[in-house]
């Protein structure tokens, strides 16, 4: 079973105050909370001290408050007054002003007021109470004879009696019976919603007694770190997957020049792959020297003298000479070839072998350095 939420509420009456008390059911008198009380303490200060202004068309705008200061400056540019805003949740929004003769009230119940853990009036409660329940059509009716119809976005103030009521209903072209939301109805809703009374602060600063009723709203920060959460999985995620990627692609690099590696320098490349590479180039640099065979000056003349449709089986390199094994159509392309091989100044080419092959003459020459 829930416990009971009480809450004492502070009204005042010419002057004289009065301590009241809401179980979860119904108001009741009381003699006003103890001095180790938990519970709220909602003090009502008099409605005719605040003008209410409902606005228009701004309930669910990011920047209602500061679109309902500037209809109401609109609206009442003559007031030498300041216009504030209270927004207590969602799409609730209530301009008001306070008059002059608030500063003197608060002076004289100083004492009884600095029990209070919130300072509202009737009016917001039951203002509060409606939009809650989501009445369009209602009406209040304060201790001082002053009523407000609500209907829409336009709050009506008038006095008078029934006659005047149904005139302002019908100048509206209402229809139908507007809920009529008294205190002990409001403190219901208040209840049965879990509506908080410390968000209908109409004054800050003038209480000594901290707020019970407040508690902190963790939604809205819950709702940051969420999103701030959220925001830093996606990017560790995107980065991780920009990680992996790179990692597969450098995979297949590594797998690739692994290769290049192998058919460069044989099955057992060693640790230092690129290095031997290096070191064979410059010996392919330098092979015109005393020291080696012009490998690349070779290669040119053997390409420029062979025949059309000549295969180069294999090519093998020693410190003065080199062994060539290919394949050639016929013995009048090999022996072309060896007449213009003979042409050379730099090498003297040998032919070693000339088998016959099902599609071809299959040679091996010798091709050796001039000194």
């Amino acid at each position: 079973m829930a416990a009971i939420k009480l809450v004492y509420i502070l009204t005042f009456s010419e002057q004289e105050h009065q301590w009241m008390l809401f179980d979860g059911n119904k108001l009741s008198e009381s003699e006003g909370p103890d001095p180790k009380n938990k519970y709220p303490v909602v003090a009502l200060l008099p409605d005719h001290l605040f003008f209410f202004f409902k606005p228009k068309g701004v309930n669910k705008s990011r920047h209602a408050k500061s679109a309902t200061l500037m209809q109401m400056n609109y609206s009442f540019p003559e007031q030498d007054f300041g216009f504030k805003v209270l927004r207590p949740s969602g799409g609730a929004v209530l301009g008001y002003t306070s008059h002059d003769l608030l500063d003197r009230f608060l002076d004289t119940h100083r004492e009884v007021l600095g029990r209070a853990t919130v300072l509202t009036s009737a009016f917001t409660v039951c203002w509060r109470a409606a939009v809650a329940e989501g009445l369009s059509v209602w009406s209040w009716k304060g201790q001082d004879g002053m009523q407000i119809l609500a209907s829409g976005d336009d709050l009506t103030y008038f006095s008078g009696g029934e006659g005047e009521f149904s005139n302002r209903y019908d100048r509206l072209g209402l229809e139908g019976n507007p809920e009529d939301i008294n205190l002990e109805m409001a403190c219901k809703v208040f209840t049965d919603k879990k509506i908080k009374w410390s968000r209908l602060n109409l004054l800050s600063g003038t209480s000594s007694v901290a707020d019970k009723s407040v508690s902190i709203e963790f939604k809205p920060y819950l709702i940051s770190a969420i999103l701030a959460t959220l925001i830093g999985l996606f990017f560790i995620i995107g980065q991780y997957h920009r990680w992996g990627v790179s990692q597969d692609a450098a995979a297949s690099w590594r797998t690739k020049l692994k290769e290049v590696y192998v058919a460069a320098l044989g099955p057992a490349p060693g640790s230092d792959p690129y290095g031997k590479i290096l070191f064979k180039l410059d010996q392919l640099k330098s092979g015109g020297g005393s020291k080696g065979v012009d490998v690349l000056g070779l290669l040119s003349f053997v390409s420029d003298s062979s025949p059309v449709g000549i295969a180069i089986e294999s090519f093998n390199l020693g410190a003065d000479s080199g062994n060539i094994r290919g394949k050639v159509s016929s013995y009048d392309d090999l022996d072309t070839m060896m007449e213009k091989l003979a042409t050379s100044v730099a090498f003297n080419f040998v032919l070693e072998q000339a088998t016959n092959a099902p599609d071809g003459i299959i040679f091996s020459l010798r091709a050796e350095y001039n000194r």
